[in-house]
């Protein structure tokens, strides 16, 4: 019997060692930290587009030729180069967009007032021939929002269908180079409303 007690208190006092070791090791033991939620970046969105189009039968108010058959041709085909930006951010929206319209010779550049024809209204309008190439125009427009929900950090402004209120700021401007040389300049601010769509879309 005391061989088995001797056994016995033996192995009791080596589990009673190995136990706050597996213990010890079992709490070294790295753990997975939760990670946080990813802070959104400041640009939701940036699209850039630089694009090319041409217009067959585009018109210019009072513009035109006359036919071989005496009929009007008030027609002319333009050239469209543009660059295009919008952004989504923190705070709301901008858009940029700039183009050059580049016309056909039935929408000429200054001196001429119609195609092919220089009216000189200091000789009685008297109308004479001339060449002039197709006219060029400029056109810039951009806009920028600013939400009320995120500039005050609120949900105040989200009510039943209406989603958001936003302060609107703009402006357009244009040149050319036609005889009567329209240039304009054109500043816009006001507020935006936002309205929930059925297909989780909105209406502003």
């Amino acid at each position: 019997m005391s061989s088995l007690r001797r056994t016995l208190a033996a192995a009791a006092l080596s589990l009673a060692t190995l136990a706050p070791a597996g213990f010890a090791r079992a709490a070294d033991l790295p753990v997975k930290a939760v990670k946080a939620p990813a802070e959104l970046p400041f640009f939701l969105v940036i699209d850039d587009r630089v694009t090319f189009s041409y217009i067959f039968t585009a018109a210019q108010p009072g513009l035109f030729s006359v036919n071989p058959d005496g009929s009007i041709n008030g027609k002319t085909a333009k050239q469209v180069y543009s660059f295009t930006h919008f952004d989504l951010w923190a705070y709301g929206t901008n858009f940029f967009t700039i183009s050059l319209f580049k016309s056909g010779h039935n929408d000429p550049a200054g001196p001429c007032t119609n195609a092919g024809q220089i009216t000189d209204p200091l000789n009685g309008f008297l109308t004479v021939p001339a060449s002039c190439a197709g006219a060029s125009e400029i056109y810039g427009l951009f806009r920028s929002t600013f939400g009320w929900n995120q500039i005050f950090n609120t949900k105040a402004f989200n009510v039943g269908p209406l989603n958001n209120i936003s302060f609107e700021v703009g402006m357009d401007a244009n040149t050319e180079n036609r005889y009567f040389g329209a240039a304009k300049r054109d500043v816009v601010a006001g507020l935006q409303f936002e309205f929930n769509l059925p297909y989780k879309g909105y209406l502003c």
